[in-house]
């Protein structure tokens, strides 16, 4: 239990005012509970988007999800966008990308991928049909949460001093990744059926082509390219199903 509540204490800014001793696994032992976590961030946002749409035609309904999303998480996921951005693309040396990261500033390259990232979800979100959305909307959130763990497993830590990233780069076991994989996998599953374990290997098939190319960049992985993959993850997952939608109709 004490791994559920730093979970959602570390991933979204639900108020759960107790303070939990951590060792120095603490952290990477709660990547067990990350899909656990994404269920609650995924039902916060599809409750949102059936009370707006409940008030609210058009587009409304979807935008104050996107909100809602953001507002849950605190916007951490799209910080560590905004910071992998501005440093990924810099065409710097490695050793100041990892400067650039680390700047609280945000420069034009997080700004832009800020903005379409938003965009993106809401013009995805749009071309379903509104008696699907809100499974989408519930979905995504769950399998970037059961992917994200395996992301680090699979990546050392980039940095050789500490930060966000080193909480978990390195320290997580394989069971407790491979439990958080198949658990985030099998809710996927009851939600969406086929359709969304297609999306889930569309989505680990975009996981592993971003490290791959992070790799090539800095040799590793950071807190905040960890954070840029949930949102890359989360994107693939709503584009993948609605292509397959799109092809079914």
């Amino acid at each position: 239990m004490k791994s559920l509540i730093l979970a959602i204490q570390f991933l979204t800014r639900v108020p759960i005012n107790i303070n939990i001793e951590t060792k120095e696994n603490s952290f990477a032992d709660s990547v067990l509970w990350f899909p656990a976590v994404g269920l609650i961030i995924g039902a916060f946002n599809a409750l949102v988007y059936l009370l707006m749409a409940k008030m609210l035609d058009g587009v409304l309904p979807i935008v104050i999800a996107v909100l809602a999303n953001v507002c849950i998480t605190g916007a951490l996921h799209l910080d560590g966008l905004a910071d992998t951005c501005d440093g990924i693309f810099s065409a710097r040396k490695k050793e100041r990308m990892l400067e650039i990261m680390k700047d609280s500033r945000i420069g034009t390259n997080g700004a832009i991928a800020v903005v379409f990232d938003i965009l993106i979800r809401i013009a995805i979100l749009l071309s379903i049909s509104s008696d699907r959305v809100i499974w989408l909307i519930f979905a995504a959130p769950i399998a970037s949460r059961a992917l994200i763990p395996l992301l680090m497993k699979l990546s050392v830590y980039a940095r050789a001093e500490g930060g966000m990233g080193g909480l978990f780069l390195g320290k997580q076991s394989w069971s407790r990744t491979l439990i958080a994989f198949a658990a985030g996998m099998m809710i996927v599953w009851l939600t969406l059926n086929a359709l969304g374990l297609a999306a889930f290997a569309g989505a680990m098939l975009a996981i592993l082509i971003y490290r791959s190319y992070v790799y090539s960049k800095i040799q590793g992985m950071t807190g905040d390219t960890i954070g840029a993959g949930n949102e890359i993850a989360e994107i693939v997952f709503l584009l993948a199903a609605a292509i397959i939608w799109r092809q079914l109709i």
